[in-house]
This record gives C-alpha cells, sequence and structure tokens, in this order.
C-alpha cells in the first residue's frame, strides 16, 4: 500500500478523525450525563415517594386503619408511575405480629441487603432501550421522633423494623434521551460536512500552491526554472509564490550569465544538456580542470610530456582511440609521436599487425607528403561525420561487424604553420557523446596551444644549440651532457661504452688545394658514411674541426676496433664529388673502453685521442685501440 503524500487528501483525513472523535467524546458524555439525570432523578423521587409512605403506612397504623394501606399503595403507584411498591416487615415485626401477607416475605437480594444492613441501597438494571431503578430505604425503632415506634413495638433503639421498596420504569427517559442523542448526532455530522467543506474550499488554493511548488522544485532540481506559480492568494502563500518566481528567475539569469562568461572564456559555446545547474557544474568544474591543465603543462620539461597529460584527458572523457602527428614543414613529413588503441569496448577485433602504440589510422601517404593532410593543408578542423568521404585517406584498421567510424583532426598551430595533429576516432553510434565532451577538448588544447608552442620552440633552440649546423651531427656540448648518463648507464647494465676518435687525413690540404667550400663537402660526406654505418643508439658527435667521435652504446668488448674498421674501409673505398671532380679520402681512428680504459668519461677521450695520434704518427688510415705502452 503506497503512503498518502497529498497534503490535501492528509487535512481532510485528520480533520475526519479529530470530528469523529470529538463526536464520540461529546456522545459518550452526553449519554453519561443523560443516564447520571435520570439516575439522580429518580433515585430523588423514589427517596421522596418512600418517605411519603413510610410516614403515611405509620399514620395508618396509629388511627387503626392499616388494613387500607393497599388502596393508598395503589394510588401512590399510580400517581408516581412507579412499576412497582411493596411494604417489608422486619424480623422483629413479623415475630411480634405475624406474617399474615405472604407476598411480604418474598425478597429480593437487594431488599434482603438492606433488612439485614440497615442501609439505603439501590440497583439499576438497563438495556440499550430499557431501564428499572429500584430503592430500598429502611425505616427503624426510634424514640426522639414524634412518632414513638418503641411504644408499639418490641424492639431496641435503632433496629430495622421493614423497608419501602419501590421500583420505577426508566424505559421512556431512556428512549428520550437516544432520540436526543440521534438529533444531536444528525445536527453534529451535518456540521461535520460543512464544516469540512468548508475547510476543503478554504484551503484547496493553499493544497493547490504546495503542489505548484512540489512540481516546481523538482523542476528546479532537474535545472529547468521555467516554471512559475500563479495563485489567487494576497496573503503569506502568495508571498511565497512570489518568492518562488523571483527565485527561479534570478537562478535561471544567473546561471545564463555564468554559462555565457564561461563561453566566452573559452571560446565557444559549451553544449547544453537541458539541466541548467548541472551544465553550470560540469562547466565549472571543466573550467577548473582546465585551469589546474594549463598550470601544470607550463612547469613540464617537455612537449611529450604535455601530450602525455592531454592523453590522460582524453580517456577520462571517454575518448580512448586517437592518434597525434607532429609536422617538419622543412621537410615536408609528419611522425607519429602518440596514439592508442583502437576503440576500447567496441565489438569487434582489429587487423592490424603494428603495435597499439605506433597505430596509424591514416594512408602512410600522408607520412611523407603533409600536403596530403587534409587538416595540414586547410589548417582548419575536419570531422568526417558531416562529411563521411571527407578525407580519403583515413583508413582504420579493419573491424568485424557493422561499426561505422568516423574521425575529427584538430590542426595545432607553432609558429604561424600546422606543427600538430590531433586525431580523435570515434563510432558513428556514440557520436552524441563524443560530441557532449568536444568543446571541452577544445579548450584543453586552447589553452595548451600556446604552451605547446614555446616548449617546441624552446626544444627546437635546444636541439639547434646541441647539433652542427654543417654536418648534422651532435656538437661538443651534447656530448658534455649525455656523456656521464651512458657511463652510468653502462656501469648499470654492467655493459661497455665505446668510444672511437675520427680524425679526416690531410684535410687542411684539401682546404688548401680545392677551398673550403670543398672541404665542408667532405666533412659532410664522411660525416653522413659515419653516421649511417652505425646502429640508431650510437651517438655521432662532431667533436671539433675534422674530428668525429662515435660513442658506441652497450658495445660488446674489443669489438669497437671491429667497427672502426669497417668505418675507415668504407670511407676509404668511397668516392666523394665536388664541383672540381672527385676525391678519395682517409680516415684515422683511435678507440678506447668505459670503464675498461678507465673509471672516467672524458679519461677514456683522452684515450681514445692517444691511440688516433699514434695511428696517425705510425703512417694514417688505419685503426688502433688505445693500451698503456702509448702513454710513454
Amino acid at each position: 500500500m503506497k503512503p498518502i503524500r497529498s497534503i490535501k487528501t492528509k487535512l481532510i483525513i485528520r480533520i475526519i478523525i479529530v470530528f469523529v472523535l470529538l463526536s464520540m467524546v461529546l456522545q459518550a458524555i452526553m449519554f453519561y450525563s443523560f443516564r447520571y439525570l435520570s439516575i439522580d432523578s429518580a433515585q430523588e423521587k423514589a427517596s421522596t415517594v418512600a418517605e411519603l409512605t413510610r410516614d403515611a403506612i405509620t399514620s395508618f397504623m396509629i388511627l387503626g386503619v392499616y388494613d387500607k394501606r393497599s388502596v393508598f399503595l395503589d394510588r401512590i403507584k399510580y400517581a408516581y408511575g412507579l412499576k412497582e411498591l411493596k411494604i417489608l416487615r422486619g424480623a422483629n415485626v413479623v415475630k411480634q405480629y405475624g406474617g399474615v401477607f405472604i407476598k411480604d416475605q418474598v425478597k429480593s437480594p437487594l431488599e434482603q441487603s438492606v433488612l439485614d444492613t440497615g442501609n439505603k441501597d439501590f440497583s439499576l438494571q438497563e438495556t440499550f432501550v430499557n431501564a428499572e431503578f429500584s430503592l430500598v430505604i429502611p425505616y427503624k425503632a426510634l424514640s426522639d421522633h414524634k412518632v414513638r415506634c418503641l411504644n408499639c413495638h418490641n424492639a431496641t433503639e435503632g433496629e430495622v423494623l421493614g423497608a419501602i421498596s419501590l421500583v420505577m420504569d426508566l424505559s421512556k427517559h431512556r428512549k428520550q434521551s437516544i432520540s436526543i442523542m440521534s438529533y444531536m448526532i444528525i445536527i453534529s455530522l451535518v456540521f461535520s460536512i460543512g464544516t469540512l467543506y468548508i475547510i476543503y474550499v478554504f484551503f484547496k488554493p493553499y493544497t493547490e500552491l504546495f503542489q505548484r511548488l512540489k512540481f516546481g522544485f523538482q523542476k528546479t532540481q532537474e535545472g529547468d526554472f521555467s516554471e512559475t506559480i500563479e495563485v489567487p492568494l494576497l496573503d503569506e502563500a502568495g508571498d511565497v509564490a512570489k518568492g518562488f518566481n523571483s527565485m527561479s528567475e534570478n537562478l535561471s539569469k544567473t546561471l545564463s550569465s555564468i554559462s555565457s562568461r564561461v563561453s566566452l572564456l573559452i571560446g565557444h559555446e559549451v553544449l547544453k544538456s537541458g539541466n541548467a545547474i548541472k551544465d553550470t557544474e560540469n562547466t565549472v568544474d571543466n573550467l577548473v580542470k582546465i585551469y589546474n591543465f594549463k598550470r601544470t603543462i607550463e612547469k613540464d620539461s617537455n612537449r611529450i610530456e604535455i601530450f602525455l597529460r592531454f592523453q590522460q584527458i582524453l580517456q577520462e572523457m571517454g575518448i580512448t582511440t586517437y592518434c597525434i602527428y607532429e609536422i617538419d614543414n622543412q621537410k615536408n613529413v609528419m611522425s607519429i609521436i602518440s596514439s592508442d588503441s583502437l576503440l576500447n569496448g567496441v565489438p569487434g577485433s582489429k587487423d592490424i599487425s603494428t603495435s597499439p602504440a605506433c597505430i596509424s589510422y591514416c594512408n602512410d601517404v600522408i607520412l611523407n607528403n603533409v600536403h596530403e593532410c587534409r587538416a595540414k593543408r586547410t589548417g582548419n578542423i575536419v570531422d568526417s561525420k558531416e562529411f563521411p568521404a571527407i578525407c580519403f585517406h583515413f583508413t582504420p584498421p579493419k573491424i568485424v561487424g557493422a561499426v561505422n567510424l568516423c574521425h575529427l583532426c584538430i590542426p595545432l598551430y607553432v609558429g604561424g604553420h600546422v606543427g600538430y595533429i590531433i586525431q580523435l576516432i570515434y563510432p558513428f553510434e556514440g557520436s552524441d557523446h563524443f560530441h557532449s565532451v568536444l568543446p571541452y577538448v577544445k579548450s584543453y588544447l586552447q589553452e595548451g596551444e600556446p604552451v605547446i608552442q614555446a616548449k617546441t620552440f624552446m626544444e627546437l633552440l635546444r636541439g639547434q644549440s646541441l647539433v652542427d649546423q654543417l654536418t648534422g651531427l651532435y656538437n661538443r656540448r651534447y656530448m658534455d651532457e649525455i656523456g656521464p648518463k651512458l657511463c652510468a648507464q653502462a656501469l648499470r647494465r654492467n655493459t661497455i661504452l665505446g668510444i672511437l676518435m675520427i680524425d679526416i687525413d690531410f684535410f687542411k690540404q684539401v682546404n688548401d688545394d680545392y677551398g673550403h667550400d670543398v672541404g665542408d663537402i667532405v666533412l659532410k660526406n664522411v660525416a653522413t658514411l659515419i653516421n649511417s654505418s652505425v646502429r640508431e643508439s650510437d651517438i655521432v658527435v662532431r667533436y671539433g674541426g675534422e674530428e668525429i667521435i662515435i660513442l658506441l652504446v652497450d658495445a660488446v668488448s674489443a669489438k669497437a676496433v671491429d667497427i672502426a674498421e669497417k668505418i675507415r674501409i668504407r670511407i676509404e673505398e668511397t668516392p666523394i664529388e665536388h664541383p672540381s671532380g672527385v676525391l678519395k679520402k682517409t680516415v684515422s681512428i683511435g678507440a678506447s673502453e668505459y670503464p675498461t680504459n678507465a673509471n672516467k668519461f672524458y679519461q677514456c677521450v683522452k684515450y681514445a685521442d692517444v691511440a688516433l695520434y699514434k695511428a696517425k704518427h705510425d703512417g694514417r688510415n688505419r685503426v688502433y685501440s688505445f693500451s698503456k705502452d702509448m702513454l710513454e
């Protein structure tokens, strides 16, 4: 059974209960009042009749006409409407005068009790309609009255001589009481119904006000402030309705103002869900997160850390499939710096052989020619939901099942040019959620774009300061930074750091004979040959002039000389073309190993230089590994 919630219903039920209880109490009071008055009146009347009868019978005895008492008793019964009236003889009188009247000796328990105790007593026998009142009054032998009983009776002072017993029928009074109570009940019922109607009419506007308020607050909790309350009340209830309307209007204006200001702050309109409170709460919450995001990335050391944080934001928003491309505008290429697995939770399997960390959702042609990328070429956001085939290079991995994938590409600018492409992948069926969080994604990118741009420029400048502009190799400054780190790595991994110092033989003669331009060509070609002859993990540094150092990471002991020999042979056999003809050059190489030869990085560099000096001293175009006898 559902609980009663209507205030109107509750009020009516409670008023009815109060009226019923009040009526029952009043009727009970009236019933017992009538009963008490009837009994009291009957008792007083009976006492009067009993005393009158006693005195009359006494007179009859004195006058000697006691045998006429029956006529008198009948007249008294008729005059006072008694049902029964009789004279009872006590035991002493029966003994003295005899029991002539047999019927007088048939006594009720009440009569016998009064004769035995000498105390007046009464009883009431009643049903709902009928009632009989019985009263028995004793008379005793007394010597202080005008009529001295002891003169005629052989009795002691105070002895019970007899009693007057009478019975009164109160049924008529009882019926009158019931009739009066019935009228009163009807009157009370009519009065109650009228009162209830008046209360209902009076409280109806108030109950309607409560219902409207309840509905209005429910709408307010849902963020809908369009509900207004119009009631024809000019009292405090009317003021409450006006207050609610004013509150709804002010809340609606305030939340709209907050939303508008936030939209101006983040640069675009936030998607509305229809719940102004939730929209405002989510907007402010996301604005705080965006602000904290910007403060955090400003202190990150590089752009990669920023993109890692941005990936976390995407995943928190439910965007689990994306790819971030970095564009090299000078080389007209782009590379993937971050991506995530394909649509977590979407039914099906992916037909890809690459690692999830290297997933590309576009044709590889855009990696080698950035102008094939529509977002890069136009500099605008590209969304395939608006036009499914907007970009022909979008080729997502194959998924089993009918899953229609869409993509949205957002360009980020660096120095006036598109430097990054943020590609977001989403299913067409889940586009509502995706586009609901897209404004916040754009806000994060908008706030992070200047920081990413600054970090990119800083890394570019730092990279330029660590790279030799002529050869494209790292410079000596970079070696100063990386050398100690590689030594610590070698110790931690229990490996060898090989160090090769290379010098181009008779390089000064090239500058003297052909000029510095040809010397630069020779240096570039030698640097290219060396760089292509080692692993990607190895580091090639232009140490100074025509000297080049190779740091062989995690090298095998005594294998540095073999690598150096391969480099020497390749350079010796490779012709170098220049505007005046073709040259062939040779190199001399000295090798050392850390920590085999020394426990300090630059000590090992020095030992490699000693080995190089030995190779040049012994005729050039050769490779020597450092040994301690070279120090002499």
